[in-house]
């Protein structure tokens, strides 16, 4: 049988590796994953609310086909989204501006 003091150095133990644990996944922060500029078929996203709406609108730059998407959810229950018509952007700026 394990005396009292052995007991209590085995809790204090583990209660320090436990709490290195914790410290070490608290401290390391979180690596950026930012977007450096728009290639052909790669997209950019962003959320939006339109002025007076009470939803969010999820736009998609599609750079490589020059097409932007938007997409709304049906309701503020539902998951599923709503695509709205894409817009050419070719069309809407005039000529491709790509060296």
């Amino acid at each position: 049988m394990m005396g009292k003091r052995t007991i209590i150095v085995a809790l204090v133990g583990v209660n320090v590796l436990l709490a290195s644990a914790l410290l070490s996944s608290v401290a390391a922060l979180p690596t950026a994953r930012a977007q450096t500029g728009a290639r052909p078929g790669e997209l950019l996203c962003v959320t939006a609310k339109p002025a007076g709406q009470s939803y969010d609108v999820l736009y998609m730059l599609d750079a490589g086909a020059h097409k932007l998407h938007a997409f709304y959810h049906a309701s503020p229950q539902s998951s599923r989204l709503i695509p709205v018509q894409p817009r050419d952007l070719l069309a809407d700026f005039g000529k491709d501006s790509t060296p």
